[in-house]
């Protein structure tokens, strides 16, 4: 039961966060995650439930997404997302932690001082680096969304095209990741249950963030997000040492 509680939780404010603010749930999970779970289980049963949030999104979007626009970033991630994989599975990824935390850090400070601020125009040169990065650190931590909204956000001026076509992405990347961790071991049988219900809650979640979005300060709810992802952060980078 406990077991049950401490996927099921997190997933639901997961989703209810990225409902209303149309991303972040990655982010959140693996802010409690690697709490009740190893590094490698963390970032595994991240990018599975993500997989299954992004497939509901772009079901709802499917009329405006762009796949064209996703081909290019794809081609680059798939063989550093594998690369990656492949250094990763030889380290400690207990030990890397604080590392998660630096990164943690790091995007709340993004979020809240330069979101918006960073401007890139859409070449293959952008794509190359956005979608790389985006591979190591999902390959490490199952969050590597952050570089590709900077990217899509370039590409894709109309908001329903963009989050259509960036769901997509994810949608593709967290499938791939999911199937690419499940032949490396790092999901098995005995999580089937808890993943179950860790992904009724995160839709659970999301079906609430949808219907009570346009009641909230959107720009409050983010910072506050933001806010949390910086202390979680600072948590994560203490206790990993």
């Amino acid at each position: 039961m406990i077991q049950y509680l401490c996927v099921a939780a997190p997933a639901l404010f997961a989703g209810l966060v990225q409902g209303v603010t149309g991303f972040g749930a990655g982010i959140l999970l693996m802010m409690f995650y690697p709490f009740c779970f190893s590094m490698v289980q963390s970032s595994a049963m991240c990018q599975l439930l993500c997989a299954v949030l992004c497939i509901s999104i772009v079901w709802r979007y499917r009329r405006f997404v762009r796949f064209r626009m996703c081909i290019l970033p794809l081609v680059f991630y798939f063989p550093v997302y594998l690369a990656a994989m492949q250094a990763a599975a030889r380290l400690d990824m207990d030990y890397l932690k604080p590392v998660l935390g630096i990164f943690l850090i790091a995007l709340a400070v993004y979020f809240i001082l330069g979101e918006g601020k960073i401007k890139i125009s859409a070449n293959p040169g952008t794509a190359f680096v956005c979608a790389a990065l985006a591979g190591i650190i999902d390959s490490f931590f199952g969050i590597g969304g952050p570089t590709m909204v900077v990217y899509f956000m370039a590409v894709l001026q109309e908001k329903r095209s963009y989050l259509g076509t960036i769901q997509i992405f994810f949608m593709t990347t967290n499938l791939y990741g999911t199937v690419v961790r499940t032949l490396a071991g790092q999901l098995t049988g005995d999580m089937v249950l808890p993943l179950a219900v860790g992904a009724a809650a995160l839709l659970l979640g999301a079906y609430a963030g949808s219907r009570v979005v346009d009641k909230i300060d959107v720009g409050k709810m983010k910072l506050l997000v933001y806010g949390f992802i910086g202390f979680a952060g600072v948590v994560t980078f203490v206790t990993g040492f």
